[in-house]
């Protein structure tokens, strides 16, 4: 089976993939990707509402970034390329960005787009209570192909709420995230870094 079927399987079973998944014993953190669909709002003023949202958002973040060290890393096949960006100080783990992009043409499947739609769809649900804190996911289709978007800024979100949603997710023990196990567990993964 190639990586686009299993990575595609993942997400429709799951509808996220869980990385650095570390038994809680050991007291390493783990780190969550996780796809969901968001609607584009449908008026000007929704639209020109989530604009100042994101400027103040996305002013917030650098903020949060000031000094933090970045990784880059990759995987890709015929069907589409996943992108993680992870930003840190020392061993701690500040946000984490992943960008997938499918296209729909080459993904295996009946009406793969359908069900990939699906799938982030249940997600949506499933993490609604950390949309907006801390948690940003939006997917969208154009040209082509299928985007899938996500941020978790790990010194915002709720890790508590994150493990009740996620109970394999485990935090180290001062409530941060382990950069290295992230990292490590991504390479595990099959990804490279760049």
């Amino acid at each position: 089976m190639n990586k686009t079927v299993k990575t595609v399987a993942i997400l429709l079973s799951a509808g996220f993939l869980l990385v650095g998944c570390v038994p809680k014993e050991k007291s390493k953190s783990t780190a969550q990707t996780f796809t969901k669909a968001t609607s584009k709002a449908t008026s000007k003023s929704s639209a020109k509402e989530k604009k100042k949202e994101s400027s103040t958002d996305e002013s917030k973040k650098e903020d949060a970034l000031a000094g933090a060290q970045k990784t880059v890393l990759e995987t890709s096949d015929e069907a589409g390329k996943s992108t993680v960006t992870l930003y840190y100080k020392g061993d701690t783990l500040l946000v984490q960005e992943k960008v997938d992009d499918y296209d729909v043409s080459k993904v295996p499947g009946e009406n793969p787009l359908e069900s990939m739609k699906e799938a982030v769809a249940k997600s949506q649900e499933k993490f609604k209570d950390l949309m907006g804190h801390g948690f940003e996911l939006t997917s969208e289709y154009k040209d082509g192909i299928f985007y899938i978007r996500n941020t978790i800024d790990y010194t915002k979100i709720d890790l508590k709420k994150l493990k009740e949603i996620v109970p394999g997710f485990n935090p180290l023990d001062d409530n941060t995230v382990s950069y290295s196990v992230t990292k490590e567990s991504l390479i595990k993964g099959g990804m490279v870094e760049k």
